[in-house]
C-alpha cells in the first residue's frame, strides 16, 4: 500500500469512535502519539494534540474524504448552520429493513442522507433507497461531483442529490421530493424501540394493547396498520426526535467542541464532564506526552 494512503488511513482512525474514546475517556494518548511520531507533519507550527487533530482533518477533507468527513459536514452545515437543535435532531446509523441509513434528520418532516464517498461504490444503493422510502419522506444521496451525472440518470428522480465540494461545503444539485407512496407500517414498527411504538399507539388511540408479552408486538403491529400512514409518519417523527443528545448547549459551542469534532460528540452523546475536560485534552503538548 502506498505510504501516503497509509497515512490518510491513520488520520481517519484518529476520528474513529474507538480511538476517540481511548483518548477522551481512557486518557490514553498512545495511538495519537505513535502516529504523530511515525509520520510527523508538514507544518512546523503543530505542537498540541488539538493542532495535530485539526491538521489531520484538513488532510482528510482535501485528500481522503471518508464517511466521517461527510457526516461531520452534515452535522456542521445542516444541523447547526441551517436548523435549530431545539426543533431538529439527527439519528446515526438508523436501521430500516435490511439497510442502515447513514443519517436521518428529523424536524417537521424526515430526511434520510445516504453517503457515497469517493471511497465507496454504488453497490446496494437501489435497495437502500427502496428501504428508506418505507419509513421516511425525503431521501438524499450525499456524494462527490464525479458521481452526479451517473446518479442523476440512474436513481429515482424523487431522490435528492447533494455534493460535498472541494472546499467542504454542501451543494444541493437536486432537491428531494416528498414521497409517501411507499410508507409501510410493518417496516416502520420494526425500526422503532418498544417504548417508541408503544407511545405512538398511546398518542393515536389513547390506550395501549392489553395482551400477553408474547403477543404484544404482533398486536401492536396490527394496530399500527390501522393508523393512516401520514399520521403514523408524523407520530413516529415526534417519537424519534426524543433521541437527541443531552448537552445541547455545550455541543453547539465551537469553543468547547471545535467543528472538526462535532460528529463524534453528537454520536457519542457525552456527559458534561467530558465536554469540560476536552479543551485541556486539546491543549496537551505532543512533546510532553
Amino acid at each position: 500500500m502506498p505510504i501516503e494512503k497509509t497515512i490518510f488511513r491513520c488520520y481517519a482512525n484518529l476520528f474513529s469512535t474507538s480511538k476517540f474514546l481511548q483518548l477522551l475517556v481512557e486518557n490514553d494518548y498512545s495511538y495519537v502519539l505513535a502516529k504523530y511520531r511515525k509520520y510527523g507533519v508538514e507544518d512546523s507550527s503543530i505542537h498540541t494534540l488539538g493542532e495535530f487533530y485539526r491538521y489531520a482533518y484538513r488532510k482528510l477533507l482535501k485528500e481522503y474524504r471518508n464517511e466521517y468527513v461527510y457526516k461531520n459536514s452534515i452535522i456542521n452545515k445542516l444541523l447547526l448552520a441551517k436548523y435549530s437543535l431545539n426543533t431538529t435532531t439527527i439519528l446515526n446509523e438508523f436501521k430500516i429493513g435490511r439497510s442502515i441509513a447513514d443519517l436521518v434528520l428529523l424536524n417537521g418532516t424526515s430526511k434520510v442522507f445516504e453517503i457515497k464517498t469517493e471511497l465507496d461504490n454504488l453497490y446496494r444503493l437501489e435497495s437502500q433507497i427502496a428501504d428508506y422510502k418505507k419509513v421516511f419522506e425525503h431521501i438524499y444521496v450525499v456524494t462527490h461531483a464525479d458521481l452526479v451525472e451517473k446518479l442523476s440518470k440512474e436513481i429515482d428522480d424523487k431522490v435528492g442529490i447533494i455534493t460535498l465540494t472541494d472546499k467542504g461545503a454542501l451543494h444541493t444539485i437536486r432537491e428531494a421530493q416528498k414521497d409517501i407512496a411507499h410508507l409501510d407500517s410493518s417496516v416502520i414498527i420494526r425500526s422503532l424501540r418498544k417504548q417508541e411504538y408503544t407511545n405512538v399507539l398511546q398518542s393515536y388511540f389513547g390506550e395501549i394493547p392489553q395482551t400477553t408479552p408474547v403477543k404484544y408486538f404482533s398486536i401492536c403491529k396490527e394496530r399500527f396498520h390501522e393508523i393512516p400512514v401520514c399520521a403514523l409518519h408524523d407520530l413516529v417523527v415526534i417519537e424519534l426526535k426524543k433521541r437527541s443528545i443531552k448537552e445541547k448547549d455545550l455541543f453547539k459551542s465551537d469553543t468547547i467542541v471545535p467543528p472538526e469534532f462535532k460528529y463524534l460528540f453528537w454520536n457519542l452523546d457525552f456527559k458534561a464532564e467530558y465536554y469540560d475536560r476536552f479543551e485541556s485534552v486539546l491543549n496537551i503538548q505532543l512533546e510532553s506526552i
